[in-house]
């Protein structure tokens, strides 16, 4: 009897086809054990203001009514009717004093993270202050002056130093108005209660 060779080709198209599908399964299945985990959305609902009573910076979680409450009287103001202790947390949010208007608390995310809910927030600023803190210092060279003869008192280019002519013509710098000082606060009321809460801030860049 003569022997017939199949190609491998054949033999492979002749496999069944639920063991294809339970390899592709279990293939899915490994990738997505090894994906990161990605942050999950929580809904939440959030009040802010530039004038709460408290002038002290600090970040505090309300877990019963009792502190729902100590939230708002921070702030000055009654608390609304809606917390549900062992349903909802909170938290406030409170930057202190602050020496004048424009400064504000941006709530950024609310969003579970592993095992926990983050809040990410940042501190608003008047625009001056954020193009200060973006502006660096300029160096100014510390070598002595040349020396200048005693018909002209003034060098026009010393080193660290403008001609008296050029500096006549720089305009002032801008005069801000005067404004009351402030403190900002947010509070924001999250819809779960199983997980613990912390709260992170970004810094301005």
């Amino acid at each position: 009897m003569p022997f017939i060779s199949k190609p491998i080709s054949q033999v492979f198209h002749h496999l069944p086809r639920r063991r294809l599908l339970t390899i592709g399964v279990a293939s899915a299945g490994a990738l997505l054990a090894t994906a990161p985990t990605i942050a999950q959305t929580i809904e939440a609902r959030q009040w802010q203001g530039a004038a709460a009573v408290t002038r002290q910076p600090e970040h505090v979680v309300a877990s019963t009514v009792a502190e729902w409450r100590s939230l708002w009287s921070r702030v000055g103001s009654p608390p609304p009717d809606m917390f549900e202790a062992g349903r909802m947390n909170a938290v406030g949010i409170f930057l202190g004093r602050r020496a004048s208007e424009g400064y504000a608390v941006n709530v950024l995310s609310t969003a579970r993270r592993r095992d926990r809910i983050v809040v990410v927030f940042e501190e608003r600023m008047p625009m001056e202050q954020m193009m200060a803190q973006r502006t660096a210092p300029r160096p100014v060279s510390s070598a002595p002056p040349p020396p200048s003869s005693p018909s002209s008192p003034f060098q026009s280019g010393a080193a660290g130093f403008a001609a008296p002519s050029a500096a006549a013509s720089l305009p002032p710098p801008p005069v801000r108005p005067m404004s009351h000082p402030t403190s900002p606060w947010a509070i924001i009321l999250i819809n779960r209660a199983d997980l613990p809460v912390s709260v992170e801030q970004r810094l301005f860049r």
